[in-house]
């Protein structure tokens, strides 16, 4: 049909007079003051909001939309366009005219009637006219224009849809999309699409027309679309154009597929799928086009039935005549196949396609039955197990491509594994998706690998001895599902006694990964044939790569022979080769498979350990990765100086230098692992044990090279302080006048009962800390130190030191640290730093938390800084501590982690304060019993003193 007919049009110019200030009315009709209520309710029925600025680049004027409306004499079709105009108000504001239209919707249903034709009628029919009467409409009737027009407007939104790509295949793309904002619509949501930017609203209709040519076509006579709306609450139309933020609304990009809700939405989606994907979008739309008696969109049952003509099975078994979509009919056409067909026809497999999607739909019992029966068919069985299979791939793919896990695709992907377990055919199917040989399978094997581990071990593997073999058949989909689930062990371990991996017949390769279940004790690892070197790596990539130090710990301990064979062969191997090409195969999605020998995969695996040794899970074994390290030729990191880690990594460290492979590189052994104990700072906590770990080496030159070379770092050392000293000395008697005329005073803040300090000087009696008569005091520093030097024989920093070792109250501490915490970033600020950690790690509780409270005192106090002054310096000071500069690897015994939850305690509690105050006020303002201000009894005279 591509006739041209001219209805008469009923017509109404709703605006403002020019120069009024009055509201938008009705100013002209046809029909006169008989239709203005009828056109009144339409108006208020299919206002589109408030329009753009002229000066907007999106959504811009005109607006269009059409209504399906029913009136007391009949159903209509109403078309409404806002457009701009060059009118003024009384206020000097743009006047936004809009032209309505209404005609009979019988006179254009039997022309099939789009969006698009519509408006093609009413852009040039100018308002107001000269007289009342009907007004002709010339509406070319043209049945698939726009739903072509846009179907192609969509594709060229899609994502990763080429517009080079076959005409066909991009408008098929567009076609599911249409479909399932159709199949949105019916969730009873109003639906507006978003991303439109710049189309014009001939465009937009197109697309509308795509949608709505999903539907029935008798849906039209109660569909209300626009060309785009406001973005206000309730949105009048039922699908529209608009922005992202309209509420009441689902919102949908153009060309990117929505999330339609499960129910009868769901199916209408799926079974448009279906029969779009089997008989092609024209065939469908053309068929819904036939329906054109008036249904609504709450009537799910007749718009479902709408699609029974389509079923694609009646043309595979030749039984139904484009008629009705039936259960029975499907089953019958497939229980044909058993021995009567070619498996290999496009016809047998898209039937085949279609009894699984039944099963999975669960839509009636009839069906698994009929597939249960050609599945143990010899001749094709084979073709149901290949068909589930490329299901449960596709569903894999799916899940990839849109990047979320949605319930429906689980669904899907539980029911289809339903099916397998019903008919008995895991192991076939198993072994088709880790089919290895077929071209795309090294593409498709992370996706598989989601697939099962989607699923889980106990609905894959469950009881099935013959399943977990079949997985012992495919190394590479096993070791990629096992490695992908490193980050979850309690996965891990289902999954691993799932497959039997701790059996001792399993394959060598397999039960490597029983250590991480059994550890070293009774374990399948040990049993010969043991796992290869490489097979080891690949345990210890998949840990390593997920972050597990546990794991990581206890692969090392299990496989330990097998690594160190590994790193000790990288020593006889000529370096210098890459390892292009060499990448595990589930190292990271989408990896290649190693394509290079076993033998340069064995040259190059020290190459890769040595890339895993330079990760951050080793923290557990530490030891054990020196040693590796040592051996691969890689600068050993050393334990971390803390007594309980120190004690950890020499009970190690014993265990690894009795290892008889090991004796030949002894002497490199300890050469390396003897340098962090070595390294500054001296004198590092837990070294000590470190040392006697390495001394008890089963190599008595190498031990002796070990003691000399400890014995120069003593000699050093001693020589360095001491140098230190004199140093310190001879500047202290060169500068003693001046610092006594400029230094501030280094003393404790007064004690109870004690005269407060003028100026900073120092109280009389001599030096600080003294009693009566230059005595020293009962608890200073000095008076603790009966046998030592005046306390002017040492610095400031040493008198910290010793005060430190000896365990002084946190407000001697204090005192003594205050000149050095004001600039925390200088040499001396840091020692000083390290030292007060020192104390810090040692000191209780109630003490650690006192000790920030006297320095904030003594900088108040003593040394005159200002509050916002002494909070930076507390600041600066717990900065470094978080950052790790005086704590951790840093030397000293800051823990950063309870500073850090010390301010954050801080912080609360000062926002509670601040809080209560808040509240305070609000009391004093109001009174909260009543809900009315508080009216004081007596007023104040202005100016009183009260």
């Amino acid at each position: 049909m591509n006739d041209v007919f001219a209805p008469r049009a009923w017509w109404a110019w709703y605006s403002k007079r020019p120069g009024s200030l009055g509201e938008y009315d009705v100013l002209h009709c046809a029909g006169g003051a008989q239709r203005r209520d009828v056109f009144a309710q339409y108006v208020a029925a299919a206002g589109l909001g408030n329009p753009p600025p002229a000066n907007a680049l999106h959504d811009r004027l005109p607006w269009v939309s059409v209504f399906g409306l029913r009136f007391p004499e009949g159903e209509w079709t109403g078309v409404s366009v806002m457009e701009s105009s060059e009118l003024r108000d009384g206020a000097n504001r743009d006047v936004t005219p809009t032209r309505y239209f209404l005609v009979n919707t019988p006179e254009l249903v039997p022309h099939r009637v789009e969006y698009v034709a519509l408006w093609d009628a009413v852009a040039d029919v100018p308002l107001p006219q000269d007289h009342e009467e009907r007004i002709p409409l010339a509406i070319a009737g043209q049945p698939g224009h726009g739903l072509l027009t846009g179907l192609d407007t969509v594709a060229d939104h899609v994502p990763g849809l080429a517009s080079e790509m076959e005409e066909e295949l991009r408008r098929t793309a567009a076609a599911l999309w249409a479909a399932a904002v159709a199949a949105l619509l019916l969730g009873g949501r109003k639906v507006v699409i978003t991303g439109a930017g710049t189309l014009e609203p001939r465009t937009r209709l197109a697309v509308l027309d795509a949608v709505a040519g999903f539907l029935p076509y008798g849906v039209r006579s109660g569909l209300a679309v626009g060309s785009c709306v406001d973005g206000g609450d309730q949105p009048p139309t039922h699908l529209a154009f608009g922005p992202g933020h309209t509420p009441e609304a689902a919102t949908v990009r153009l060309g990117t597929l929505p999330q339609v809700p499960d129910g009868r939405p769901e199916q209408y989606r799926r079974r448009l799928t279906h029969l779009i994907k089997d008989q092609g979008f024209l065939a469908v739309a053309h068929t819904l086009l036939s329906y054109d008696a008036p249904v609504p969109l709450s009537d799910h049952e007749a718009i479902l039935s709408c699609l029974d003509r389509l079923d694609p099975f009646q043309v595979a078994v030749n039984a139904v005549e484009a008629g009705h979509e039936s259960v029975h009919v499907v089953a019958e056409g497939l229980n044909s196949l058993t021995g009567n067909a070619d498996p290999d026809s496009a016809a047998v497999q898209r039937l085949v396609q279609r009894g699984i999607d039944y099963v999975v739909e669960d839509t009636a019992r009839e069906m698994d039955d009929v597939m249960r029966r050609l599945w143990v068919d010899e001749d094709n069985g084979p073709l149901v197990s290949i068909a589930v299979a490329e299901n449960l791939l596709s569903v894999a793919l799916s899940v990839a491509a849109s990047g979320t896990d949605s319930s429906s695709c689980r669904t899907r992907l539980s029911r289809l594994w339903q099916m397998v377990e019903d008919c008995g055919k895991e192991a076939d199917v198993l072994r088709l998706l880790a089919d290895d040989e077929g071209a795309g399978a090294e593409q498709q094997l992370p996706y598989v690998v989601d697939c099962l581990r989607t699923l889980g071990p106990a609905k894959v593997i469950g009881d099935s001895p013959a399943v977990a073999r079949a997985l012992w058949e495919a190394p590479l989909l096993t070791q990629g599902v096992l490695a992908r689930e490193c980050s979850d062990p309690v996965r891990l371990r289902q999954w691993l006694g799932a497959v039997a991996a701790n059996s001792p017949v399993a394959p060598a390769w397999l039960r490597a990964w029983s250590v991480l279940v059994h550890g070293t004790g009774e374990c399948s690892a040990y049993r010969e044939p043991f796992p290869a070197p490489l097979e080891a790596l690949y345990v210890l990539s998949a840990t390593v790569g997920a972050g597990q130090p546990d794991l990581t710990a206890e692969t090392v301990r299990g496989l330990w022979g097998a690594l160190r064979t590994l790193a000790l062969g990288s020593r006889h191997r000529a370096a210098g080769n890459g390892r292009d090409g060499f990448t595990l195969p589930f190292m990271n999605r989408g990896g290649t498979r190693n394509a290079s020998s076993p033998d340069e995969a064995e040259e190059r695996g020290a190459e890769l350990l040595a890339d895993l040794l330079g990760e951050d899970a080793w923290a557990d074994c530490r030891a054990w990765s020196d040693v590796l390290r040592c051996l691969v030729g890689m600068p050993v990191v050393g334990p971390q100086w803390r007594r309980e880690a120190c004690i950890s990594y020499a009970k190690s460290l014993g265990f690894l230098l009795k290892d008889k492979w090991l004796r030949s590189s002894m002497d490199l052994l300890l050469e390396e692992l003897v340098r962090p104990v070595l390294t500054e700072p001296w004198g590092k906590d837990g070294e000590g044990l470190v040392l006697a770990a390495l001394e008890r080496a089963p190599d008595p030159k190498a031990v002796a090279e070990l003691h000399r070379r400890v014995a120069e770092r003593d000699r050093a050392w001693h020589e360095r302080v001491e140098a230190e000293k004199a140093a310190a000395a001879a500047r202290r008697r060169e500068e003693q006048p001046a610092a006594v005329r400029s230094q501030r005073p280094f003393v404790a803040p007064p004690r109870p009962g004690t005269a407060p300090r003028q100026g900073g000087a120092r109280p009389a009696g001599g030096t600080s800390g003294r009693g009566p008569g230059g005595a020293p005091a009962p608890n200073s520093l000095d008076g603790r130190r009966h046998g030592e030097a005046e306390q002017d024989a040492n610095t400031p920093l040493e008198r910290l030191g010793i005060a430190v070792r000896q365990s002084l109250p946190p407000h001697e501490i204090a005192t003594m640290w205050a000149p050095f915490a004001l600039q925390p970033e200088s040499s001396d600020g840091r020692q000083a730093l390290e030292l007060a950690g020192r104390w810090w790690e040692k000191a209780l509780n109630e003490n650690r938390e006192a000790l920030f409270e006297h320095l904030e005192r003594v900088l108040l106090t003593t040394y005159r800084c200002t509050a916002r002054e002494t909070a930076e310096v507390l600041h600066d000071i717990r900065r470094l501590i978080v950052a790790g500069r005086a704590s951790g690897h840093g030397g000293g015994g800051w823990r950063a982690k309870t500073i850090l939850k010390q301010s954050r305690r801080d912080l609360r509690r000062q926002r509670s304060r601040v809080r209560e105050l808040r509240w305070v006020r609000v009391l004093s303002a109001f009174n909260l019993s009543s809900g009315r201000p508080r009216r004081h009894k007596k007023q104040w005279k202005k100016g009183s003193s009260q």
